[in-house]
Formats: C-alpha cells, structure tokens, sequence
C-alpha cells in the first residue's frame, strides 16, 4: 500500500507491506529496500470484471509466497542497473 504526502503531486511518502504491515522507508520517492509492486485490471471472463487490483509486498513476504509456487519464478539477471 502507497502513501503519499500530497495527493495532488502524489509524492511518495512510504510504502507498507500488505503481507506483514512492515513500513518501508522512501526517501525523495525511491523506496530505501526492494519491494514487490503489482497491478492487475481484471477483465472479462473473470468475476471480477472491470475491478483493479493494487498491492505491495516487501521481499521477506514476496520470497514466502514465490516459495510455495509448483512452478518456480523465472528469475533473469540484470547486468546493468539504472
């Protein structure tokens, strides 16, 4: 869950986990640990039709769910970081 100082300028203020509730700290809108950010619009041939879906987790719940899945993660490394 985002909270922003302003929502007209929707900075940024802090982000906290939907898993645990943990508050992660964001310093001039960049998160200060990684998070797991996820949107999803539901369409059709689903019951939830025309509903969006927003979420953050922190990584330590992010690694609890990923872990529980049949089929792994397809992981890729980056070997340049912006």
């Amino acid at each position: 869950m985002r909270e922003y100082k302003n929502k007209e300028t929707r900075i940024l203020d802090r982000i906290i986990c939907n898993g645990c509730g943990k508050i992660i700290a964001v310093k001039r809108g960049i998160p200060m640990e990684g998070v797991f950010s996820a949107c999803q619009v539901w369409e059709y041939m689903s019951d939830k039709d025309g509903e969006t879906d927003r979420f953050d987790l922190c990584e330590e719940c992010y690694d609890k769910i990923t872990e529980q899945f049949r089929i792994p993660v397809a992981r890729t490394e980056q070997t340049e970081l912006l």
